[in-house]
């Protein structure tokens, strides 16, 4: 942890945490509750006091009779406060509140100090970058898990994680609309930095009626295609084609994002392009250098993928990305955009090189297969398929397979005789493909991989 995150964290501790709790206040007057009582939600906790946003304005030194709902309790803490200042939230309606702890007792007291204890998600932030985290879990019932390396390890010392702990923890990263589409929808993608040096990517989403949530670390300098071990040269050569679609396909957790990532900062450090991403949800922040960078995210930027290609044909783009292909409405706009002049990037999820271009057809209606096959054959640059294997420094590695679409390729596309794939592949070496099964090969070669991890792979593969 460097010095700044330390001060940070001390910081942390010595004030109080952000938050999000549900309260129920009541006004006193001559100390007697009046007047309805008012739902609220904390947005901060300390052991003197808290804050909380109202659409309702009090007066300074006004006292209210509060019911705290603190996770892991059955029953409220019932503290009386007293307001101590009142700010409007610009652009709303609401007033941010402070107020203090007028009247709590020490019971009480100690159970905010407990809350405060097991709800800073920061503690759980900086344990993570100490054990070299790519995930961390929370989930109800457990103790936040850490999965490094690919292996799942429990945050030692600290509890197991109750009900509402997650929600208190999570929803003071989100804003208004986002809190609003997670009640509506049970699910969330967002992003987070919670220093100048870290960020986050987030999936919120209920389990068995419980909010959970799944981070994943992203680093923090942009990795090239070198020290991730992919093809440089090829990959070199699909940044710089003026038009068609490029996909890198993998499973889930193929680190398929950060190639993707890795592509815009080549073409960012070396081209002079207009290239604009449309991503759920923005992961690495890129700053515009040769090239202009403009990055749109679903939600806060656009609606939806298919509004966000179509739309973005009129913002005079060089190379369009798309964080993924998730649908038949954004493949065809991605094959338009491609096919009117413009370099598009994206990812899908497929097990190899062949499914990816069956993935694609299964997303349309049998009757417009042979339509699909004609376009994707004329918009098609290459596919790199990719996966992460074990290495010898108990890390992972890029295994790659990479498919350069040349006449051979557009035929049998065409044709729909994608189990041909596989030998031409096999073949097309001078071209700049190669097989898993050849990347394989070559980590083992190069002593970066076991003879044992390569041949269970391709075992799986083959």
């Amino acid at each position: 942890m460097t010095t700044s995150s330390k001060e940070d964290s001390n910081l942390r501790q010595a004030h109080r945490r952000q938050i999000f709790i549900p309260i129920v206040c009541h006004e006193l007057k001559d100390g007697k509750t009046s007047g309805p009582n008012i739902q609220i939600s904390i947005r901060d906790l300390g052991e003197d006091g808290l804050g909380f946003k109202s659409k309702v304005i009090y007066s300074v030194g006004v006292q209210l009779q509060a019911e705290i709902y603190l996770p892991s309790r059955k029953f409220p803490i019932t503290p009386i406060l007293q307001i101590e200042h009142v700010n409007a939230v610009s652009g709303t309606d609401f007033y941010y509140i402070g107020a203090s702890f007028f009247k709590i007792d020490s019971e009480q007291r100690k159970a905010v100090t407990e809350a405060l204890e097991g709800l800073d998600l920061y503690k759980i932030l900086d344990q993570a970058q100490v054990n070299e985290a790519s995930d961390i879990h929370f989930t109800v019932g457990q103790p936040p898990m850490f999965r490094r390396r690919g292996r799942l390890t429990a945050m030692q010392d600290i509890k197991p994680i109750a009900e509402g702990q997650i929600r208190a923890m999570m929803f003071p990263l989100l804003n208004e609309t986002q809190m609003d589409n997670f009640e509506v929808n049970k699910e969330l993608d967002f992003a987070f930095s919670p220093n100048l040096e870290t960020r986050y990517r987030v999936n919120m989403h209920k389990q068995k009626g419980y909010v959970e949530a799944a981070l994943r670390n992203i680093p923090a300098k942009v990795p090239d295609f070198k020290s991730l071990g992919l093809p440089e040269d090829q990959l070199r050569r699909f940044c710089q084609e003026k038009a068609g679609l490029v996909l890198i396909s993998g499973k889930t957790g193929a680190g398929k994002t950060t190639s993707l990532t890795a592509m815009i900062d080549y073409v960012n450090k070396n081209l002079e392009k207009v290239l604009i991403t449309i991503e759920d949800p923005i992961e690495y922040i890129h700053k515009s250098q040769k090239s202009i960078i403009k990055q749109r995210e679903l939600g806060n930027d656009t609606k939806s993928y298919a509004e966000a290609l179509k739309h973005s044909l009129r913002q005079d783009p060089d190379i369009i990305v798309v964080s993924e292909l998730l649908d038949g409405e954004s493949v065809r706009s991605a094959m338009r955009a491609a096919e009117t002049g413009h370099l598009v990037i994206s990812t899908i999820h497929a097990p190899d090189t062949a499914q990816t271009i069956e993935r694609i057809l299964n997303m349309f209606p049998p009757e417009h297969a042979n339509s699909v096959c004609q376009q994707l054959a004329s918009s098609l640059i290459g596919i790199m398929f990719q996966m992460l294997v074990p290495n010898k420094k108990n890390e992972l590695s890029a295994a790659t397979e990479l498919l350069v679409c040349n006449s051979a390729i557009r035929t049998l596309i065409r044709e729909g005789r994608f189990s041909h794939i596989g030998l031409t592949l096999q073949t097309g070496a001078s071209q700049g493909m190669h097989t898993l099964e050849t990347c394989l090969r070559r980590l083992v070669d190069d002593g970066i991989i076991e003879e044992s991890v390569a041949e269970g792979k391709m075992e799986q593969f083959y």
